[in-house]
């Protein structure tokens, strides 16, 4: 569960649906009797050529005394409208707590020629962008210690801390869906839009005619310790060594003498395990590599500037929810200790958790991992423990949706890994994994004409039409 911000990494989610009467204003709304329209998005959404709606959900569909909150999209019609439409690929936004709308313009580069017979639909997940976006003003601003302002912004939300959740987003996103009048969609996912995607797939599998997570990790059944992470990063970094021509010798044992070499001198593993988050592609791998071994011979700036902290002061949360993120990751990932324990006990299990474990992670223990801000294990010691109404990603006795199933992982990809990717398409009965080489995370949505943006298009293509 490494911290998005922490990568610099954009997840993202996408919807391709299924052609149903989507080109028609006003749209059916959520709420009974609400009927909205579409109208200009202003400068809210680049490039040019989209129109925006909105429609109202219930905070908690078990329980109405937790008020509506207003889910917005935004939507760009088929370039050849005089031609049947193919669908209408829907956009999800992940981080958590990035906005959709803000990313318009890679989605529509991603999918390309698809889009001259289908229509694209950017949602923003609740807490993000269009979405009323949760602004908790200290941890928003980076200031003073996340697990003091986390644990203020929850007191905050009230009871509704426990509704920023993604299987509440799967469900406003089925509400779109049904607002727009769409029938079967197919999803598109990357990373945590995988996580959200799953949950998708599990609560309304029969929507679906087609699955795409890329970059993808199991909503359900992985160990909170998230092991593939670091030893996929070991790997990849020998790898990209051995591959490039700008690097030679041993990295791997390298690193292994740039860790004792941290320890020796009094400074923590912190910044290696940042510049790792921030890793995932051969050149930032051989870059970390160079570095740390100037920083062995007494050069410091090369290091300094890969392991720069990254400082969660992000401007307006409309961009980006911190707060949003830091919920979501509390509420639905697993931790190393219980989450309906109280604080104090937590803080015992970690310790515990830490003692027993008996795996280390390359040359990394298990409390450098534990403690690592990388992870948000300290921050969601304070967030409350999940209410009655809370669902996870999966509730026990989902099926999966029988529909086909593309899992694509990079393979120096050290957030979502290859290893998690074939944990997710096995939650699957008709999946199959592609794994695209010398590629980092959601490599499709950066190099839009590399080998897994092109696998992802032909798979849509195959299974939409066109």
């Amino acid at each position: 569960m490494p911290s998005a911000p922490t990568a610099l990494a954009v997840l993202t989610i996408a919807v391709v649906a299924g052609a149903a009467s989507a080109s028609g204003e006003p749209l059916a709304g959520a709420v009974k009797g609400a009927k909205p329209k579409l109208h200009g998005c202003g400068n809210a959404v680049e490039p040019q050529g989209f129109r925006c709606g909105s429609i109202r959900v219930p905070f908690e569909r078990s329980d109405p005394s937790y008020g509506t909150t207003r889910i917005g999209f935004a939507v760009r019609k088929r370039d050849q409208a005089g031609r049947p439409s193919l669908g209408t690929i829907f956009a999800q936004e992940g981080g958590p707590g990035y906005s959709s709308t803000g990313t318009a313009n890679a989605y529509t580069k991603l999918f390309g020629k698809l889009l001259r017979r289908r229509d694209l639909v950017l949602v923003d997940m609740r807490g993000t962008g269009l979405s009323g976006p949760l602004d908790c003003t200290d941890l928003q601003q980076g200031v003073g210690p996340e697990f003091i302002t986390l644990s203020q912004c929850a007191r905050e939300l009230g009871k509704r801390f426990i509704s920023y959740r993604t299987s509440a987003g799967a469900d406003d996103m089925d509400a779109v869906r049904d607002a727009l009048g769409l029938r079967r969609i197919t999803l598109y996912g990357d990373s945590y839009g995988t996580f959200f995607g799953q949950s998708y797939a599990y609560r309304h599998g029969e929507r679906l005619k087609a699955l795409v997570l890329d970059s993808a990790y199991p909503a359900k059944g992985e160990s909170p310790w998230y092991g593939s992470l670091i030893r996929t990063g070991n790997r990849a970094l020998e790898l990209a060594c051995r591959r490039s021509p700008r690097c030679s010798g041993d990295a791997g044992k390298r690193l292994r003498r740039l860790v004792a070499y941290l320890r020796s001198t009094g400074r923590t593993v912190e910044s290696l395990m940042t510049a790792f988050g921030r890793a995932g592609t051969p050149e930032t791998y051989v870059a970390l590599d160079r570095a740390g071994a100037q920083l062995r011979r007494g050069n410091q700036k090369p290091w300094r500037r890969l392991t720069r902290p990254y400082k969660p002061t992000s401007g307006e949360a409309r961009e980006y929810s911190r707060g949003e993120e830091l919920a979501v990751s509390c509420n639905d990932y697993p931790m190393i200790w219980d989450k309906a324990a109280s604080e104090p006990e937590r803080r015992r299990q970690l310790e515990r958790a830490i003692r027993a474990h008996r795996e280390n992670f390359g040359p990394f223990t298990p409390r450098e991992v534990a403690l690592s801000a990388s992870f948000s294990y300290l921050d969601c010691l304070t967030w409350p423990a999940p209410s009655a109404v809370y669902e996870p990603p999966i509730s026990p006795g989902d099926e999966p949706t029988k529909a086909p199933v593309l899992v694509v992982s990079g393979e120096m990809d050290n957030l979502t890994t290859p290893q998690e990717g074939r944990w997710t398409a096995r939650l699957f009965p008709r999946s199959r994994q592609y794994i695209a080489r010398n590629a980092g995370h959601v490599d499709s949505l950066y190099f839009h004409d590399g080998a897994a943006a092109r696998q992802i298009r032909r798979f849509l293509t195959n299974h939409t039409g066109g």
